[in-house]
């Protein structure tokens, strides 16, 4: 890519470079119509190449590109994020995963005894393809698709040394092949446990009802301590330091979530049964003061802790404006996923009174850095921002258990029904509750979150957001106790609206 190849490499590489100008204009304000121009152009090209069913490893390259870092989108007027650039992420990288096959390229994740080529145009298949399985598996599992590219070949161990034209150079002292081993792994790690923990509703139910995921998590915990004994005092730039970081705890959070969302879904089926009149016993509360007493103690403080050292890596070692504004956009989602993670874990009373003011202010923090990302209103980090303060803006609203309702189940909305008071026992009518819209969100479906900050916020009108940057108090530094409107089991996709694959 030097200047003074620039014409023969458009004419051999025009969609790489296309991508390559179109991300690199898209966060500097004088560059911007020179961005709207490399988009409309990129746009075209990717046209032809799905028209015409042809290209190279180059265009497969562009995808990739796009795919993490995603073309500006215009807004006319204030939004909310709300994922929707996950959605291009996919189409992105399933091109590219698509030409890939078509060009042959799955194949260099396999070795073969008589392997002689060792040319730079293997390297280049081969780095190109680990890179479409890991963002593959990346885009997928965050809007709940099923996966489109192979992994490496089972007797296949890709290696720093498999990736020569990242191995560190005169002009760079950073070792990029390590870092891209480090990042295979860590996709690696992060496909298992998806595989494992959350592959499907029926699976994902067994476990949180069977108890075998505690086995699961304790294993995906040592692997990932192994990881982190050999990563973790890898010596690389601080942005590439801190992109690792982000990684490891995002993974972390990922892991241990599935137990703290396992016990909320328990204790639903037994708030369920009490007030269908299937049991007279009313189930105790998990959380609250009692949450070391509970068999996933661990779990539960180990999600919660990752999710704040998340934050608190983006908040202290993260530079918004020279750093994180050029990353790509699942970091931007790794800070947002662990804001909307705390937000239900304050909700449901697991945080200690002490640290709810601390996490109040981190969050008000990451807030400010996301803001400060943006290279303009309405770019990733302001649109991602507003929806983070709009959701820890309020409380949810508690309705009066004398309105009651009914119990909704998967895919279908059920009407409000009043239920009369003096249809209920005590112990009954002390079990039914409102089903706030809070129940109606995962922490990984970033619509529905959406959809609950706006709901929850309803005195703020259609398109304005002024006043955001004032908190409602009215609940202190936090719940006190636990708060029965989540106790709807997020493990379906009860509002019927949630991507398929989001399991809580």
């Amino acid at each position: 890519m030097e200047p003074s190849n620039l014409r023969q490499i458009a004419k051999k590489e025009p969609h790489l470079l296309a991508a390559i100008l179109t991300v690199a204009s898209k966060d500097e304000k004088e560059w911007w119509q020179i961005h709207e121009i490399c988009s409309a152009h990129m746009q075209q090209l990717i046209g032809e190449l799905i028209y015409g069913g042809r290209g190279s490893v180059e265009a497969v390259e562009a995808m990739l590109i796009l795919a993490e870092w995603i073309p500006r989108r215009p807004h006319a007027t204030p939004s909310v994020g709300r994922g929707e650039e996950d959605n291009c992420a996919w189409m992105f990288v399933g091109t590219a995963i698509r030409l890939g096959y078509l060009l042959g390229i799955d194949r260099t994740g396999f070795r073969t005894e008589n392997e002689n080529e060792t040319t730079a145009d293997l390297n280049r298949k081969r780095l190109a393809w680990a890179a479409c399985y890991m963002s593959d598996r990346q885009i997928s599992v965050r809007i709940g698709k099923a996966f489109w590219s192979r992994g490496p070949g089972p007797m296949t161990a890709l290696r720093a040394q498999d990736f020569p034209s990242l191995q560190p150079r005169l002009d760079r002292n950073d070792d990029f092949a390590a870092i891209f081993q480090a990042n295979l792994e860590l996709t690696q790690l992060f496909s298992n446990a998806h595989d494992v923990l959350y592959a499907t509703k029926a699976r994902s139910s067994q476990l949180n009802f069977g108890g075998e995921y505690v086995k699961y998590i304790d294993d995906f915990r040592v692997a990932l301590r192994s990881w982190h004994s050999i990563w973790g005092g890898f010596t690389c730039s601080p942005p590439l330091k801190a992109s690792l970081i982000l990684s490891y705890e995002y993974l972390r959070l990922y892991i241990n979530a599935f137990a703290y969302q396992a016990t909320l879904n328990r204790l639903a089926a037994q708030v369920e049964a009490a007030a269908n009149g299937q049991q007279t016993k009313a189930p105790t509360h998990p959380f609250g003061s009692d949450i070391a007493a509970t068999p996933d103690a661990r779990f539960i403080y180990d999600s919660i802790d990752a999710a704040k050292s998340l934050l608190s890596t983006f908040n202290s070692f993260v530079d918004p404006e020279e750093t994180f504004r050029f990353m790509p956009l699942r970091y931007y989602l790794y800070v947002i996923y662990s804001a909307v993670f705390l937000y239900k874990a304050r909700s449901t009373g697991v945080m200690a009174g002490d640290s709810r003011g601390t996490v109040r202010r981190m969050v008000t923090d990451t807030i400010d850095r996301l803001q400060k990302a943006s290279a303009c209103p309405n770019d990733v980090g302001d649109r991602y921002s507003r929806l983070i303060r709009l959701l820890w803006r309020k409380p949810p609203a508690r309705h009066s258990v004398a309105e009651g309702a009914e119990m909704p189940h998967p895919t279908t909305a059920q009407p409000r029904v009043p239920v009369q008071r003096h249809d209920l026992n005590d112990q009954q009518e002390q079990m039914m509750f409102d089903p706030a819209p809070i129940n109606s969100f995962s922490w990984l479906d970033l619509e529905a979150v959406g959809d609950f900050a706006i709901t929850n916020n309803e005195s703020i009108g259609s398109g304005s957001y002024d006043g955001l940057d004032r908190y409602d108090d009215s609940s202190g530094d936090g719940f006190a106790g636990f708060d029965q409107n989540m106790l709807l089991p997020q493990q379906f996709s009860w509002n019927g609206m949630s991507p398929s694959g989001v399991i809580f």
